[in-house]
């Protein structure tokens, strides 16, 4: 079998773990793969492809890599509970811990919410949401900027 077919099927067979994993890095040495079947042509040293192969790849890592994760990459798209994290919200029901109740109103939805100090919170003061504890918001009373 030549060398250059035998560059085309490792270059075909990291292309098929690419196809499983979609991370772009396999790719990008089934690119250098194709590179060393195209150096098999100028060169019959095995060797010598063999590096052709090793750096291609590591130049397509080191160049390509970023530009496609930045592209294609992995965007996360916040769910309702961390886009909720660090928004201002209105309370609607007084909260207080003791009692274990109130609730603020964030983005037009309702949470049940927990004071972060402990301290009771009147209706209509301000609130900035910390963190959420399972279903509830734990909130602050919100700084004048």
């Amino acid at each position: 079998m030549p060398n250059w077919a035998i560059w085309i099927l490792v270059a075909l067979a990291f292309g098929a773990v690419e196809l499983a994993t979609v991370s772009f890095f396999s790719l990008l040495f089934s690119l250098g793969a194709l590179v060393a079947a195209a150096a098999s042509f100028l060169t019959a040293s095995w060797p010598l492809q063999a590096v052709i192969f090793l750096v291609a790849s590591g130049i397509f890592v080191w160049w390509l890599l970023p530009i496609l994760q930045k592209s294609f990459g992995k965007e996360s798209v916040k769910t309702n509970v961390a886009r909720v994290v660090g928004q201002t919200g209105s309370v609607i029901v007084a909260i207080d811990n003791t009692q274990g109740v109130g609730q603020v109103k964030v983005e037009g939805e309702v949470w049940t919410a927990r004071s972060l100090t402990g301290e009771p919170i009147p209706i209509d003061t301000r609130v900035e949401v910390v963190r959420i504890d399972g279903v509830r918001a734990v909130v602050k009373v919100k700084e004048d900027d």
